[in-house]
């Protein structure tokens, strides 16, 4: 009975424990180094949060006041930009205007040049038809000059659009650092870059 008992003790009880111990600690503990990543902090009010801070996008991470530093000085340099954009962006539609007013005119100018000439001197059929294909041809060059002016300003304006949009964002993750960087990014531009050119109304949250 001894002997028999020793056997069992021996070989079925403590095989099983050692089998279970085996195959339950490895599946269960967390190996070292493998901790959860840390999520992006979502606040609603007002806040001067430096960890977990994430800009407009998730793998816009800030994690320490380093990061949150660099991230002011990118947010700063993109809201002085802007400005810069709005600054050129006025310059080249008045460009634009003035070229189409040019234009404009210098064909008003052709075509009463062309109506005097007719009524003073009656020319032969074949120049008042040379004449006219030619005036034809500058008016389609003219227009399509026109088309794609009102195209180079709709992407201008598009541009500063998005930019502005993504300001707005960046105001709103009511991170009190952020919003300064914002703010004195647009007020540097417009002191550097404005120089009376653009109106104090028209600000970022307008575009």
């Amino acid at each position: 009975m001894e002997g028999h008992e020793g056997h069992m003790m021996s070989g079925h009880d403590m095989s099983g424990m050692s089998g279970h111990e085996g195959h339950t600690m490895p599946g269960h503990d967390m190996p070292p180094g493998h901790d959860m990543p840390a999520s992006c902090a979502m606040n609603m009010l007002f806040n001067w949060q430096i960890n977990d801070v994430c800009v407009v996008f998730e793998s816009w991470h800030i994690h320490n006041a380093v990061e949150m530093l660099i991230s002011c000085i990118i947010i700063f340099s993109i809201a002085a930009g802007y400005e810069y954009l709005r600054v050129w962006s006025n310059s080249l539609q008045d460009q634009l205007s003035q070229a189409d007013k040019k234009k404009l005119s210098d064909q008003q100018a052709l075509v009463g040049g062309h109506g005097e000439e007719d009524y003073e001197t009656v020319n032969s059929t074949t120049t008042m038809t040379a004449d006219s294909t030619s005036f034809l041809r500058k008016d389609l060059i003219l227009v399509r000059r026109s088309s794609k002016h009102q195209i180079l300003k709709s992407i201008v304006y598009a541009v500063l659009v998005a930019i502005s949009f993504w300001l707005m964002l960046v105001f709103m993750t009511y991170n009190g650092y952020l919003m300064i960087a914002t703010v004195l990014g647009a007020g540097f531009g417009h002191l550097v870059f404005g120089k009376g050119k653009l109106k104090a109304s028209r600000d970022i949250q307008c575009h």
